[in-house]
């Protein structure tokens, strides 16, 4: 299939990033997703290659605004805009990062259904690969199982072992109950009575978004006090940054509450 030269422009576009992108997924995806990469798309990493270029779009407007147009020193200016730039970063960053342990989680979250389903068609049918074909007909499964199981029968249509495919492929399950049932799959009469991990799940959410208000009151509030404090000292009082002051509480409030929020969520979910 042969693209048309606009294609080729929007493709290179898509593909452009002004940090290293090993530098840049490293950073962002990092070794926390690891065990998530299966559900990582091509739109993640482009959504991660805009957060790069946008940071780096952030510092260089922030500081030509402040610098040229308010008229802050050259120090200060680098510092508010480097801050800005690492904490828009960071935070849309983590918003990717969690939207992929997310994806995870529900796929985690509908396992007591699908693992049962598979255990129920490999009693009738004491085959593996037909179980699994049993399940695709019943049309039960959502995008990501169809796709992960459609990879495992790929697999065992090329002549790979079952049983190391089976032992390879229950590392994508976050629980180790799920884990064990895939492991037994081929063993008759093995299902998951309950569900208790949905349960955990919701206590140590409710208990770490308590934890984190606190957090969120002294990051969000307590910083921009000390910021305000100090440029107060160093600012003359007829300065025009003064009146940025309340933006900059807004801005840096929001971007604190969401990158606690995300980074509760994907502690949660891992």
């Amino acid at each position: 299939m042969e693209f048309s030269n606009s294609d080729k422009q929007r493709v290179n576009i898509r593909q452009f990033s002004l940090i290293p992108k090993k530098i840049l997924y490293r950073t962002i995806l990092g070794k926390k997703v690891e065990r998530s990469s299966f559900f990582i798309t091509d739109n993640d990493k482009f959504k991660v290659r805009i957060v790069g270029n946008g940071a780096i779009l952030c510092f260089l407007v922030l500081f030509f605004l402040l610098h040229y147009l308010a008229g802050l020193s050259l120090i200060i200016t680098s510092i508010i805009s480097l801050v800005s730039c690492i904490s828009f970063f960071f935070v849309f960053g983590d918003t990717i990062r969690t939207n992929i342990i997310n994806r995870h989680q529900k796929f985690s979250e509908t396992a007591f259904l699908t693992l049962n389903a598979l255990s129920i068609n490999m009693s009738a049918s004491g085959s593996f690969p037909k179980s699994i074909e049993y399940l695709f007909s019943s049309k039960t499964s959502d995008e990501y199982y169809n796709k992960y199981l459609q990879d495992i029968l790929y697999n065992l249509n090329l002549g790979e072992d079952e049983e190391l495919i089976i032992k390879e492929g229950k590392e994508i399950f976050l629980s180790k109950n799920h884990q064990n049932v895939f492991q037994n799959i081929r063993n008759n009469d093995y299902y998951l009575e309950s569900d208790p991990d949905f349960l955990i799940r919701v206590k140590r959410t409710v208990k770490a978004i308590e934890d984190n208000i606190v957090i969120f009151i002294a990051v969000s509030c307590l910083f921009p006090l000390v910021l305000s404090l100090v440029l107060a000292l160093l600012l003359p009082p007829n300065s025009i940054i003064i009146l940025v002051f309340p933006l900059l509480y807004a801005v840096f409030g929001t971007l604190s509450l969401r990158f606690v929020q995300n980074r509760s969520l994907g502690e949660v979910n891992e």
